[in-house]
């Protein structure tokens, strides 16, 4: 008798364990939400945190100690004459947001498009989400380019931009790669 009411409560237990358990990860997932939703509402956006999922922002070689160094000139002797063709000199590029450019993986943190100048990063909706650097302003709107793109995208509205990349933290995207390779 005494181990069959052992059994009993060993049952019990697992059954409020696993109850407990689910409403952790319940509890866990509207914290993680709600923190997004206030975050989004603080910097005034719709996408606070956003992943990279391409390499158009990627520059082959990286940074120095110093953030910009010899790696820089590699890239800028590829890449250049596009910017020059601009009249946007290698001296001003490397005082642009983010010079050194971002990686697939990196976590961007996104504030409201305000005060967009050439050189910053924007996030911009098409089909899809893009994160490519404003190389020019025109009337209308803004023409972009990823740094590691051979050419300019098309001309975008101003209606068009949904952010301002003001961070990147190298690799912390990752995890949100993986759920999107997954389809979530």
């Amino acid at each position: 008798m005494a181990s069959e009411e052992k059994a009993n409560a060993e049952r019990k237990d697992k059954k409020h364990s696993a109850k407990r358990d689910v409403i952790e990860i319940l509890a866990a997932f509207a914290v993680a939400w709600l923190f997004y939703q206030g975050l989004a509402f603080a910097v005034g956006t719709n996408l606070p945190i956003v992943s990279v999922v391409s390499d158009s922002m990627y520059h082959i070689g990286g940074s120095d100690a110093s953030g910009i160094g010899s790696s820089f000139d590699h890239w800028w002797s590829g890449h250049g004459n596009f910017y020059e063709q601009l009249h946007i000199t290698k001296q001003e590029f490397k005082k642009f947001t983010l010079p050194n450019g971002m990686s697939k993986g990196d976590l961007l943190l996104v504030t409201k498009p305000e005060n967009l100048k050439v050189g910053d990063i924007i996030l911009y909706s098409r089909d899809v989400t893009i994160v490519h650097r404003i190389i020019s302003i025109t009337n209308n709107g803004y023409v972009t380019k990823g740094d590691n793109n051979l050419v300019s995208d098309p001309e975008i509205s101003r209606s068009q931009v949904v952010g301002k990349v003001i961070a990147d933290v190298p690799a912390l995207g990752y995890p949100r790669l993986l759920l999107f390779a997954v389809g979530i």
